[in-house]
């Protein structure tokens, strides 16, 4: 199951990246769909915020938590980008705001879970976004 989340994350964040050249449309594209994807699969969204591993093997969670730093990863890529076409500006600490917004992400698909899958990760995105970039 970990295996199909990676894999169709990273398909679909790598259509991103190489499709779009806006480097602040990757990251709201990006961040998008990672909350979507928790709307579209609550189940997968246990699994990824580490509620379905709590018997598991560490390595599951392991796993998980790298998982984490790979998407952190793609927003500070796409962060870097987005600063060189002067779409962000230069000052922004790329490292300090990829994670801000990976611990956004996983914020809201706790509240999502928690919830009983009642609180849509995606509400309130459009007038959060600009707060986040």
């Amino acid at each position: 199951l970990i295996e199909f989340i990676e894999q169709t994350l990273f398909g679909l964040l790598n259509k991103i990246t190489a499709e779009e050249v806006s480097g602040l449309k990757q990251l709201e594209a990006i961040m998008t769909t990672l909350l979507g994807f928790a709307k579209k699969n609550p189940g997968m969204t246990r699994v990824l915020i580490g509620d379905a591993l709590v018997n598991e093997d560490e390595r599951l969670q392991a796993r998980i938590n790298q998982l984490h730093d790979r998407l952190e990863a793609t927003l500070k890529q796409a962060l870097r980008f987005a600063i060189s076409e002067k779409q962000i500006p230069e000052s922004t600490d790329a490292a300090a705001q990829a994670n801000l917004m990976i611990a956004f992400v996983i914020g809201r698909w706790h509240q999502f879970a928690k919830s009983g899958f009642r609180r849509d990760p995606t509400e309130q995105w459009v007038a959060q976004w600009p707060a986040l970039v």
